[in-house]
């Protein structure tokens, strides 16, 4: 069977299939098998009756949930020539839904992040979305990858010639279809980006050596502060829970045959162990840790943390952005390890990663070093 052709006028996304699937499968298996038990006679299946009131609603959510994700496919498929965006839903290669707009009720591509809420836990999703304003928004995905929301809203933006209404560093940005793989010099070479560099602020926290061709940056560390004081009051207050409700609690019903050594074991880990090893991150993070900077016309060098430096060096032709945005939990692929507290950073953005520093400094005192790292990186 020949394969079928692709189409420069055709953009397609796929969710579903593979080894996506195969996630859905313990759900499917445990919801049928719990409804071939409730129809098994008790004498042949032998055990405690499974009542018909718990069993088949049971085995109907469980099957219902895992085929869904088994079988199930969402395909989005957005047509130049017919000027057409059709998105189907799908069990196998069967439709049982569909979706469809035409191009021209949309003038721009909205791409943010958005924290959801379940019952157990909240995480950030990056929804990528068709817009107009007083048409009804057409979502495309609501990936929880970032950078991988990112290509893809760059993608679709160069495919439709559309612009891309950016707010993943909180204010919204305009970013232009034909610039989105630019350089930051580029950019400012086309007129596209300026930069502006004002006096230093009064009160700097941070040493900075420019000379015009070359910046180096040596920030501190941040020092006390909110986000350390409510983390060490929420570990506080986990101690004081432990003391009250189990240590007190065992020493006082303690005799000879207890099992100590169990306990010394808990002990010490829930009561030593962790608290003590989240509270040296904390405490070396906020009096430790430092950044270093080096920006040159052809580099960016971060060097940063405690008591392993990390340094990371950015080729300044891969820079496209250079923005002063709030700080992001995450850094590329990387979860980065406790965010207590608002504030701003300075963010270097390719293609395929992120690269952050900054943080801890005021809001005057970012502004300067932003724009003089941006005068080195377009020079």
């Amino acid at each position: 069977m020949p394969l079928p052709e692709s189409s420069p006028n055709v953009w397609r996304h796929k969710i579903g299939g593979g080894a996506a699937s195969l996630f859905g499968l313990p759900f499917f298996l445990v919801g049928v098998g719990v409804i071939v038990l409730k129809f098994i006679p008790q004498e042949v299946g032998g055990g405690d009756h499974l009542p018909f009131y718990f069993g088949l609603p049971f085995g109907a959510i469980f099957a219902t949930v895992g085929g869904a994700i088994l079988f199930g496919r969402m395909e989005l498929i957005i047509d130049r020539s017919e000027g057409t965006i059709v998105k189907d839903w799908k069990l196998l290669s069967k439709t049982v839904y569909q979706q469809s707009r035409e191009l021209k009720e949309f003038d721009r591509i909205r791409l943010n992040s958005e924290i959801r809420r379940s019952k157990n836990s909240n995480y950030t999703v990056y929804p990528i979305r068709l817009e107009r304003d007083g048409a009804e928004a057409f979502s495309i995905s609501e990936g929880r990858a970032k950078n991988k929301a990112r290509a893809q809203a760059e993608s679709l933006a160069t495919f439709l010639s559309l612009p891309i209404h950016d707010e993943l560093h909180g204010s919204v940005r305009v970013r232009d279809a034909d610039t989105l793989d630019q350089s930051i010099r580029e950019k400012f070479q086309s007129g596209t980006e300026s930069n502006v560099i004002h006096d230093p602020p009064a009160r700097m926290k941070s040493r900075v050596d420019y000379d015009g061709n070359s910046l180096r940056v040596q920030i501190p560390p941040p020092g006390f502060n909110a986000g350390f004081f409510i983390a060490f009051i929420a570990i506080a207050f986990f101690e004081l829970i432990f003391i009250f409700s189990f240590a007190i609690p065992f020493f006082s019903n303690f005799d000879s045959d207890s099992p100590a050594l169990i306990f010394v074991i808990i002990f010490s880990f829930f009561f030593l162990g962790i608290p003590t090893l989240i509270l040296l991150g904390l405490l070396g993070n906020t009096f430790l840790a430092t950044q270093s900077i080096s920006v040159s016309n052809q580099t960016l060098s971060v060097t940063k943390g405690w008591p392993r430096k990390k340094s990371v060096t950015f080729a300044s032709n891969h820079i496209e952005e250079l923005v002063v945005a709030a700080r992001s939990k995450s850094q590329g692929n990387r979860r980065a390890a406790v965010t207590i507290g608002a504030g701003k950073e300075i963010q270097a953005v390719s293609d395929d990663t992120n690269l952050s520093f900054g943080a801890g400094l005021s809001d005057e005192e970012l502004a300067y070093i932003h724009a003089l790292a941006k005068g080195i990186l377009v020079s």
